[in-house]
């Protein structure tokens, strides 16, 4: 069992570079997406909420204060554990797991949740897009998979429009070719389409080619 005080994170990074040229440089995003998730994460298991939601989208944070306020007197975070980092340095999107322990305030009992992050680099940082229990035990600050809509976050394809996204690279794409939307990365969710918000999206793509 983890205690409290442990701060072991584990990760065994995982790497997806497109084979042609995106619209985001690669240049030091790996270190920023470890940094962020690691700083996020942690920020969660110390209560600083106001840290924390410095890495949503800024019409996202005030409703996730609210939720986690309101969860604050009922759940201890024991701790936390970086399992897997996913990037995608074409499209600038990242998927991260991590697996955390609490337990109720009322209760000795500690529980473990795993939960998978999505996020977007936007304008030089990484930005949290998406966040879902992927497994263990349901926790009322995370999402569910089975919720075709985030309480409070975007989602990466909404949040993908309404910065535009890709957008240069539709515009400058060579006639004759279309260029699949972006994708979460394989690691983003359980098994299947469940997990992937643009996988409708991405098979309609490839039968119009």
């Amino acid at each position: 069992m983890p205690t409290a005080v442990r701060r072991r994170v584990v990760l065994p990074l995982l790497v997806a570079v497109a084979a042609l040229g995106g619209c985001v440089s690669g240049d030091g995003m790996q270190t920023k997406l470890r940094d962020a998730t690691t700083d996020y994460n942690k920020a969660l298991r110390w209560r600083d909420i106001d840290r924390a939601a410095e890495f949503l989208p800024a019409n996202s944070q005030q409703e996730f204060l609210a939720t986690h306020e309101d969860f604050a007197k009922e759940l201890v975070i024991v701790d936390y554990e970086l399992t897997r980092l996913d990037l995608d340095k074409s499209s600038g999107v990242a998927a991260s797991r991590a697996q955390i322990w609490w337990h109720a305030d009322d209760s000795t009992v500690i529980e473990s949740t795993m939960v998978d992050q999505l996020w977007q680099f936007h304008e030089g940082k990484f930005v949290l897009v998406d966040e879902r229990r992927s497994s263990g035990e349901r926790l009322g600050i995370f999402g569910e998979f089975v919720e075709d809509e985030h309480p409070w976050l975007p989602g990466l394809l909404a949040y993908r429009k309404s910065h535009h996204i890709g957008a240069n690279n539709k515009q400058g794409a060579k006639p004759g070719r279309r260029k699949e939307p972006a994708g979460a990365p394989p690691s983003w969710g359980p098994a299947g389409d469940r997990g992937d918000p643009l996988a409708a999206e991405r098979d309609q793509a490839v039968s119009m080619r």
